[in-house]
C-alpha cells in the first residue's frame, strides 16, 4: 500500500527481488494541473507495468473484503495517505508493517523528511515498524541511519532515504517471516511529530539566524516550495546557499554585490539566491535575470514582512 515517487522505489525493489506481490493499493488517479488530466500514480505505474492488480481506493476501509480475498501473507505500507483501520491490519499472517522515513520515536507524521532538515539534523534514517491504529505508534522492527548533508533539501535527502528504506525492508523482510525479530516498543518520552506541511509555513522570514532560514528554505525544496514578498508581489526560492558573517543591516535587506546572485540579508549572515521566481513568471537565473534588466547595485530594498501574506 503506497502512492508516492518514495513508495514506487520500494514496490520496484521488492519485484526485483523476487517477492510475489499480490496486488498493489494506491491513492485514486486524480486530475493534476491547468488542463485537469488524469495522472497514475507512481506506485500504479509500476505495478501496472509488472501485471500487479492495482487498486484505487477512495476509501481502504469500506473494502475489508476485498483485502481479505487477495489472502496476503504481509501488508506492507510506504507513504499510503489513508487511514488503514485495525480488522485490515489484522489480515496478515505476518501482521502488517510500515516503512517510515525517520528514526522512531522522532518524527511521526507525513513530514518527516522535512522536518529532520528544518530543524538542522544530521543524521535521521528509516524505520520498519509493525502498523497500528495511531500515528506511526507500532513497535519498531529494525532501523538503519542516513547522514544528513548541509547542502541536502527535501529532494536529495528523500532520494537517500528511498534507497535505504529499500534495501532495510528487503533486508528485514526474511528475519519476519522466519520470526527472527524482537520488535521494541517506542519510547513516548521521545515522541517527536512532523505533521504535513502548512502553507502558511511556506513563508520565509529573515529576521533569524541565518542558519535557521537556510534550513527552513532547503526542507521545503522543491515540495511545497517557499517564497517572500517583494514589491508586494510574491517571490519564489529555487537556487541558494547561506553565508555567515556579521554585518549592520537589517534583516530581509537585498544586497547585490554578484552577477551571480543576489543576497538577503540574516542575522549573522545572508541567503545567496542564484534562481527565483518572481509571481507570474518563470524561473529565472539571477545572472540571466540581471543581464536582461540591467539591474544597478542595490542595498536597501526590503522584503516586506507580515503574516498576511502567510495565508
Amino acid at each position: 500500500m503506497g502512492t508516492t515517487s518514495f513508495s514506487a522505489y520500494i514496490l520496484e525493489q521488492l519485484i526485483i527481488s523476487k517477492f510475489n506481490i499480490v496486488g498493489l493499493v494506491s491513492q485514486p488517479d486524480r486530475r493534476i494541473g491547468r488542463k485537469k488530466e488524469i495522472k497514475m500514480t507512481p506506485t500504479k505505474e509500476i505495478a501496472l507495468q509488472n501485471q500487479i492488480r492495482v487498486y484505487g481506493f477512495e476509501n481502504i476501509n469500506d473494502n475489508y473484503d476485498v483485502i481479505k480475498e487477495l489472502e496476503p501473507d504481509i501488508i506492507i505500507t510506504c507513504a499510503y495517505g489513508q487511514k488503514i483501520n485495525l480488522d485490515i491490519l489484522e489480515i496478515p499472517k505476518y501482521k502488517s508493517i510500515n516503512v517510515h522515513a525517520s528514526l522512531l520515536p522522532k518524527y511521526r507524521g507525513g513530514a518527516p523528511i522535512h522536518y529532520a532538515i528544518i530543524n538542522g539534523e544530521k543524521e535521521t534514517g528509516n524505520t520498519i515498524m509493525y502498523m497500528e491504529e495511531g500515528l506511526d505508534t507500532g513497535d519498531i522492527i529494525s532501523q538503519s541511519k542516513v547522514m544528513i548533508d548541509i547542502n541536502d533539501t527535501t529532494s536529495t535527502l528523500s532520494d537517500k532515504l528511498m534507497v535505504d528504506g529499500a534495501n532495510l525492508l528487503i533486508k528485514t523482510l526474511p528475519d519476519i517471516f522466519n520470526d527472527n525479530i524482537k520488535a521494541i516498543q517506542q519510547d513516548k518520552n521521545l515522541v517527536t511529530y512532523s505533521h504535513n506541511i502548512e502553507r502558511s509555513f511556506e513563508y520565509i522570514d529573515f529576521n533569524r539566524e541565518v542558519i535557521d532560514v537556510y534550513n527552513h528554505m532547503r526542507g521545503l525544496i522543491k515540495i511545497p516550495g517557499c517564497y517572500a514578498i517583494l514589491n508586494d508581489k510574491k517571490i519564489k526560492f529555487h537556487s541558494f546557499s547561506f553565508e555567515t558573517t556579521s554585518h549592520n543591516l537589517e534583516s530581509g535587506v537585498i544586497v547585490v554585490d554578484s552577477n551571480e546572485y543576489f543576497k538577503i540579508a540574516c542575522i549573522n549572515g545572508f541567503i545567496k539566491v542564484f534562481e527565483f521566481q518572481l509571481e507570474g513568471k518563470k524561473v529565472v537565473s539571477f545572472s540571466s535575470y540581471r543581464n536582461g534588466n540591467k539591474l544597478e547595485i542595490v542595498s536597501d530594498v526590503v522584503l516586506n514582512k507580515g503574516d498576511n501574506y502567510a495565508n
